[in-house]
């Protein structure tokens, strides 16, 4: 079996969601080490979703944990799917089609595919595998992982989240953050419009301050990660064609770089926004529903970890702007960066694919990575 049959296998099994179904995908990976001679366990999170955890050389020096997702996004309109179809995976043209191929069905069968063909060596440092629920759909189940300490530094002293990246070496990216906004307004019938306040009017000027807000951020650059970026992403508002819309609520996807990632920092935009649109316009109502924000990931350039994978890719570290379970396991005490197989501009869309090439990379990196640190 190779990387290519293994994420075949792992294709087959659909864990998309919203409602996700990981555990039956989960207990291949757990029969599939345990049948390499691997210490593994699989954690069951909820109903019908569960992580895998494997071990090698355990009671040895803490290692290297790798780690990846499980769980896929929906694949959408089955008309869109043009090579394959979003679980019957195919080989075309030097790539694998097929849903999560790329994000990060792939990439875990990298790993595993590496750690096959290691597995009966002596290991003088501990070996640890992560496969999580939740990462793109949700419950974000890694925090199970963490909390019911089943990797710990005394584990692992460095990570990797297999995300892919062309298995160029991230050791930083944006922080994930989110809002949303309510604007209040009033109902009146559409025929005399002038006898209530238009809350999609409203949201309207709000989020022409919003786009203002942008151009200030833009002008605070990130070496490795831009600018912070603030998207508007859902809207919802009004309820009947001839009624005047009395509330829209917006919700907003942020993307932080450092030097905004206090929660208070972001919180504020949207704060400072409101009173200074309340105070121009009487008329204005407007409250922050709920709002967050989560730090971004930055693992020093000299970390031990960077500096083995920059000599095993030879490619100069790079920021990302999405944001990875790799922020969990650096804030537990385990630095860890993103390398990983595949392009991210193929994750989440019809015909998601992999090419078979950088599946072969993939299994090529992980491997020396584990020789350099555990062997």
């Amino acid at each position: 079996m190779t990387a290519v049959d293994i994420a075949k296998q792992l294709i087959c099994y659909d864990t998309s969601g919203p409602p996700t179904k990981e555990q039956p995908c989960a207990e291949w990976i757990r029969d599939f080490l345990e049948e390499l001679g691997i210490e593994t366990e699989l954690q069951i999170v909820e109903k019908d979703r569960a992580n895998v955890i494997g071990k090698i050389g355990t009671g040895t020096k803490p290692g290297l944990v790798l780690s990846g997702h499980i769980d896929v996004v929906l694949a959408g309109d089955p008309d869109h799917w043009k090579i394959s179809e979003p679980f019957n995976p195919i080989v075309k043209d030097g790539k694998l089609y097929g849903r999560g191929a790329c994000d990060m069905k792939g990439p875990d069968a990298s790993i595993l595919q590496a750690v096959k063909e290691l597995a009966k060596k002596k290991f003088k440092r501990q070996l640890n595998l992560v496969f999580t629920a939740g990462e793109d759909t949700t419950g974000w189940y890694v925090k199970k992982v963490i909390e019911e300490k089943k990797i710990t530094p005394k584990d692992a002293q460095y990570g990797i989240v297999a995300e892919p990246s062309l298995m160029k070496v991230i050791p930083i990216h944006k922080g994930s953050g989110s809002a949303q906004v309510k604007i209040t307004g009033k109902a009146a019938h559409s025929s005399t419009p002038e006898l209530g306040i238009n809350a999609i009017y409203k949201a309207e000027d709000f989020l022409r301050e919003i786009r203002k807000l942008q151009s200030e951020l833009n002008k605070t650059k990130h070496p490795l990660l831009g600018s912070t970026t603030i998207q508007c992403t859902i809207i919802n508002g009004g309820f009947k064609s001839n009624i005047i819309p009395d509330q829209v609520t917006l919700n907003f996807s942020n993307r932080l770089i450092p030097e905004h990632k206090d929660p208070e920092t972001s919180k504020k935009w949207f704060e400072d926004i409101i009173q200074r649109m309340k105070k121009n316009d009487e008329k204005f109502q407007a409250e922050i529903i709920r709002h967050s924000a989560k730090q971004p990931l930055e693992v020093p350039l000299d970390s031990d970890i960077v500096k083995i994978l920059i000599e095993i890719v030879k490619t100069k570290p790079e920021g990302a702007p999405y944001y990875t379970e790799a922020v969990d396991y650096t804030k537990a005490g385990i630095p860890t960066v993103i390398c990983g197989p595949g392009s991210i501009d193929q994750a989440h869309t019809p015909d998601e694919y992999i090419s078979l090439q950088q599946l072969d990379e993939g299994v090529r990196v992980f491997k020396d990575t584990i020789k350099r640190i555990c062997l």
